[in-house]
C-alpha cells in the first residue's frame, strides 16, 4: 500500500535525523516544505526528504564523480535547481549508505581524512 510505504520510508529517514542530529556541531533544521536541512556548524551537510524517502548532499567535482560511477548515490534530481547526489531510503542497508554519505561529508567539512588533498607531486 503507498500510504505504508511512505511511512516507512519516513521513519527511515526518521532514524538517519536522529542520529546525525547526536554528531557533534550538527543540527537538524525543519524547513517549511517539511524537508529537514541537515547543518555542521554554519554549513549544510546536506537535506533529508522525510515525505519522499530521500537524503540529497551537495558533493561536487571528482567527488561527484567518484559516488555516482561506483553506485554509492544518484545524480541529485529532487528539486528542480538540485546539486550534489541523491540516495533513496528504502531499507536498513540504505541508512547505513546514507549515513556513510553524510560522515563522509562531514568529515570533509571538518578537514578529517579529506580524499581529494592529494600529497603526490605534480
Amino acid at each position: 500500500m503507498y500510504d505504508r510505504r511512505v511511512s516507512h520510508a519516513a521513519a527511515l529517514v526518521d532514524e538517519i535525523a536522529n542520529e546525525l542530529d547526536t554528531w557533534p556541531g550538527v543540527r537538524i533544521e525543519r524547513r517549511s516544505d517539511g524537508a529537514a536541512l541537515v547543518r555542521y556548524e554554519h554549513l549544510e551537510l546536506g537535506v533529508l526528504y522525510r515525505d519522499r524517502g530521500v537524503a540529497e548532499l551537495p558533493f561536487l567535482g571528482a567527488e561527484y564523480d567518484e559516488l555516482i560511477e561506483h553506485g554509492d548515490a544518484e545524480p541529485a534530481d529532487v528539486t528542480p535547481d538540485s546539486d550534489g547526489v541523491s540516495h533513496g531510503v528504502h531499507g536498513p542497508a540504505d541508512v547505513t549508505a546514507v549515513l556513510e554519505l553524510f560522515d563522509r561529508r562531514y568529515r570533509g567539512l571538518r578537514g578529517e581524512e579529506d580524499p581529494y588533498s592529494s600529497q603526490d607531486p605534480d
